[in-house]
């Protein structure tokens, strides 16, 4: 045999060899790579959301470009900015946030409207002759009402407290009339307070017997859930980290996976990287729009029914932030909007002829629509245009989410799926215009 065959010989021996050297490490590394995804997987959640606050807050380091400013000084001056603005936030929050009079008429107010309501459905006072579903129903909701009383029941030191406000307490006005009554009503005609009452002393006393006979597993139990809560806050912690390191990254993290890359690979490698940039920014500019369309259409509505004007836009812009998961948005709009048409003194719709005490009836049908037109257009048009997927693809990929993870799942659905799709068209197609395949 010549030089050349032997020469060919050896090197097809080390390319085999380098073949099998090279899937016997890909095996291996996939294995320890998937145990310790499955290890650390408490992990993922808050690397994700801090990858996820470094992608959004990218664009505007990009447009914030002033060429005598470091890049490491521009960055920390948006920051300073970032932090700035949600400290007053926070703090305006602060301010509208309810006093402790407020909170006590709050509950006041929320228990007498809640047992008026139901006496209403249990009884049928509002109509001539009592409702046969009616009474199904007000027996049925009996102990949720027990449940909901002991809750918003005013403890005996509450109850002092609020007869301080109504001779008016610390130099304010003294507390209404209205409420007064309210309060009254809470105490003498309401059945369930004393109800709820009565099982939360008995309940209190099994507590402290069972306590007495099993102190240590009580303490055990308390420090289980306090170590619990620290390493959950640890854990999130890792959070902002990643986002503090990520937005101080100049490229030096792409520059060096890209580095990783055989050149015969790299202009595909950089292809499906700025297509899975492109990808996830439209989806979140979709998410963006489908929120505020969420949060615009229930403001809008809440305003006619009778709901006051700041009221219903702070619920709007709750809900509208909230729907990023979806469903969610609605549902806590369905929560606050019928909190406070429970609450409402006169509400004037502005539409007339409707009934200003069947407000709560408003608020769950406006909900409702609210909630269709999300999940039939708001998501499958606008968020699926925004990421070319099929609506039905969005809907199955949400609930499938919701089957998976939770809220969380829910997420994270569509963002994964995009990041797939795009990946693996991008890479078929680049594979086959280069003729690797």
């Amino acid at each position: 045999m010549n030089r050349n065959g032997i020469y060919f010989e050896k090197e097809e021996q080390r390319h085999l060899r380098r073949r099998l050297f090279m899937g016997i490490f890909s095996f291996v590394a996939l294995i320890v790579c998937a145990f310790l995804i499955w290890k650390l997987r408490s992990l993922l959640l808050p690397i994700l959301v801090g990858a996820l606050l470094a992608f959004l807050f990218r664009p505007l380091k990009d447009r914030f470009q002033v060429p005598w400013i470091a890049h490491e000084m521009r960055v920390m001056m948006l920051f300073a900015a970032i932090a700035g603005s949600l400290f007053l936030f926070v703090n305006n929050l602060r301010q509208h946030m309810p006093t402790e009079r407020e909170k006590l008429e709050l509950r006041v107010r929320l228990q007498f409207k809640l047992n008026e309501k139901y006496r209403q459905i249990a009884s049928g006072d509002s109509h001539s002759e009592a409702s046969f579903l009616g009474v199904m129903i007000g027996r049925e909701a009996a102990p949720m009402m027990d449940e909901i009383n002991r809750f918003l029941a005013l403890t005996p030191t509450e109850s002092e407290l609020f007869l301080r406000y109504r001779a008016g307490f610390k130099g304010e006005a003294p507390i209404s009339d209205r409420f007064f009554e309210y309060f009254q009503a809470n105490q003498t005609t309401s059945p369930y307070v004393a109800i709820g009452r009565e099982i939360s002393s008995l309940k209190k006393k099994a507590d402290n017997q069972e306590g007495t006979v099993n102190g240590e597993t009580k303490d055990s139990e308390h420090s289980e859930i306090h170590t619990g809560l620290k390493e959950s806050l640890t854990i999130w912690m890792l959070a902002p980290i990643i986002f503090v390191f990520l937005g101080f990254d100049n490229g030096q993290m792409r520059r060096y996976f890209i580095g990783l890359i055989p050149n015969r690979y790299f202009e595909l490698s950089l292809t499906v990287l700025d297509m899975l940039d492109e990808a996830i920014g439209k989806y979140l500019r979709g998410t963006l729009i489908e929120c505020a369309l969420v949060g615009l259409t229930l403001t809008v509505g809440f305003i006619v029914v009778g709901i006051p004007v700041s009221v219903a836009i702070g619920i709007g812009i709750i809900s509208g932030m909230v729907n990023a998961i979806p469903f969610l948005g609605t549902v806590i709009g369905l929560i606050i909007g019928l909190g406070y048409a429970l609450i409402a003194e006169n509400p004037v719709p502005l539409i007339p002829g409707l009934n200003p005490e069947d407000l709560a009836i408003y608020v769950a049908v406006l909900v409702g629509l609210a909630h269709v037109l999300d999940n039939i257009v708001f998501q499958p048009f606008v968020l699926g245009h925004a990421v070319n997927l099929h609506p039905i693809v969005v809907v199955i990929a949400i609930i499938s989410g919701s089957l998976l993870g939770g809220l969380w799942g829910m997420l994270f659905a569509i963002p994964t799926v995009v990041v797939l799709k795009t990946a693996v068209e991008t890479l078929f197609k680049e594979l086959k215009d280069y003729r690797i395949i």
